[in-house]
């Protein structure tokens, strides 16, 4: 069973990809082209290794003391920036089950229940869509977020696709995009409505990077 947005309630059912790995270990570090190779030559061994999109990202993490602690450290401080009373979302397929939705307070912890009932919720607290994209579970949790928000007196609501943010919540969608996709549509419009409401009673919608949002389900691993 999955989530029908057009009609809610259960109907049952962002990471790049890693071309490059790095690893540094004993006094030896290198670059090679597959997980399995990596994983083959740090076995056994105390390391350090990433996947990379490109050469160039694991080079130079490797000429930066291939690290882990700094991005993190950095991470971690810019989510206690964020405001405490703030509404995150995002979606994503990185649990294998399909496309999720997650709305999430500043801590992480999921809020959908706030505007969903519980018997629609998975046991993660998130929606489960049937047959749709990552795009359109930004757009449905976006939706949620300012309800949630609305409803909550809270005045900033974050995510991280630019599209969403941009355009589709503000009901900007191509006219090929509409006719090929009047659900989605009729989300957009549904969801600018409540932005100008949200924004009317002095509220924002604001991008947060992927890393750092603690509605993620990109489950980003460094």
């Amino acid at each position: 069973m999955g989530y029908n947005a057009a009609s809610p309630g259960w109907t049952l059912g962002k990471s790049r990809k890693k071309n490059y790995y790095a690893y540094a270990m004993d006094g030896d570090r290198g670059i090679v082209a597959s997980w399995p190779e990596c994983e083959a030559r740090v076995r056994g061994h105390r390391a350090r290794y990433r996947g990379f999109a490109t050469r160039g990202e694991a080079q130079a993490w490797l000429d930066a003391g291939a690290s882990y602690e700094d991005k993190r450290i950095g991470r971690r401080a810019e989510s206690e920036a964020l405001p405490e009373d703030a509404v995150f979302f995002d979606a994503g397929t990185g649990r294998g089950l399909g496309t999720e939705v997650n709305v999430t307070d500043r801590e992480g912890v999921p809020i959908l229940f706030l505007g969903v009932e519980a018997r629609h919720l998975t046991p993660w607290g998130t929606l489960l869509l049937d047959d749709r994209t990552n795009n359109y579970g930004e757009l449905l949790g976006c939706r949620h977020a300012l309800a949630i928000a609305l409803s909550q007196d809270r005045r900033a609501v974050y995510g991280d696709s630019a599209l969403v943010l941009d355009y589709w919540s503000k009901g900007h969608v191509t006219a090929k995009k509409r006719a090929r996709d009047p659900d989605l549509y009729r989300l957009a419009v549904e969801t600018a409505v409540l932005r100008s409401e949200f924004e009317k009673a002095g509220g924002r919608l604001l991008k947060v990077s992927g890393g750092v949002n603690p509605a993620d389900l990109g489950f980003h691993r460094d």
